[in-house]
This record gives C-alpha cells, sequence and structure tokens, in this order.
C-alpha cells in the first residue's frame, strides 16, 4: 500500500507567480533603495513578512531580483558619472578647457569608482630591512647618552641672561 499524501501538514507552498506579485509590489520601494522590511511595510505585505524573508534566505532568484533593485539607485548613479565622465573626456579630446567641477566629478570618480582603483588607488610599499641593520641602529640610539646635568647649565644660563635683559 502506497502512503496517501492528503496527511500532510502545514500550508500549501507558494507558488512563484505569488512571489513575483510580492516583487511587483515592493519593488517600487526596493527601487528607492529602501530596505526589505521597509519596502514590506509599504507594499502591505508585512502579514507575508516571515514568508518573504524564508524565501530570501534561500539566495535563489527571488533574492537575486530583490537585490537588483535594491542596487537600482547606484546604477543610476554610476550612469550618470560613467556619462560625465565621457563628456569631459570628449571635452579634453576636442582641446576645449574643462572647468573646476569636471575636475571635482573627475578627482571624485577616481576616488571613489571601483574601475579607478587600480589606476589610482592608495599604494604603501613595506621596505625590507634585514633583523642585524635594525639592532645597529637600536644600539645606537642606547649607547647615545644625553647628559642632562649640562643641559640643565645651559637652559639656567639662558633664563639668567633673559632675567637680566629684562
Amino acid at each position: 500500500m502506497e502512503p496517501s499524501n492528503t496527511n500532510t501538514t502545514g500550508r500549501e507552498p507558494y507558488s512563484d507567480e505569488q512571489y513575483v506579485k510580492w516583487l511587483d509590489d515592493m519593488s517600487p520601494f526596493l527601487k528607492l533603495g529602501n530596505t526589505l522590511y521597509h519596502a514590506i511595510e509599504r507594499a502591505d505585505l508585512t502579514k507575508h513578512k516571515d514568508t518573504i524573508y524564508r524565501k530570501v534566505r534561500l539566495n535563489d532568484w527571488f533574492c537575486e531580483k530583490i537585490e537588483a533593485f535594491q542596487r537600482y539607485p547606484g546604477e543610476m548613479v554610476n550612469s550618470i558619472f560613467t556619462r560625465l565622465i565621457i563628456q569631459i573626456d570628449e571635452k579634453v579630446r576636442q582641446g576645449s578647457p574643462i572647468n573646476d567641477e569636471d575636475w571635482r566629478n573627475l578627482r571624485f570618480f577616481a576616488e571613489k569608482h571601483r574601475s579607478c582603483q587600480p589606476f589610482f588607488a592608495t599604494r604603501t610599499e613595506t621596505a625590507q630591512v634585514e633583523p642585524d641593520k635594525i639592532a645597529r641602529i637600536l644600539d645606537s640610539l642606547e649607547t647615545e647618552t644625553t647628559n642632562y646635568e649640562e643641559l640643565a647649565l645651559q637652559a639656567q644660563k639662558a633664563m639668567e641672561a633673559k632675567g637680566a635683559n629684562l
């Protein structure tokens, strides 16, 4: 005798179509860069919050779509900056002068954009020093002693000379 499927417990899983509907409801808020929680609230889906979070934790197509919607503002900014850089490049190629705002945009792009990092990243180089050289330097520092008594006498003479001039 085969087991019957009528004894299954729990709710039927939601269909992909339902998740697509929820994505459509949340997408305007996600595209504004809002958090998933905020998008769920604004789309009036709070009664499905746990189900949506469980689906997101699966890291499947649903999660990828949410992340794509949340990247939307950043992609727009990237597109705008890239077009500005192309316009500045065209000015330079034509020999036209570029203004202060163009320079600010270039600097910002060079410092912040990931495509510029290989060209403009701040690098710190570390020189290799042999341990015996370090030891000699430390020894020389330790052997040099300061004659604090002599230094005190010189300071006293300077103070007395200054007092005599007043």
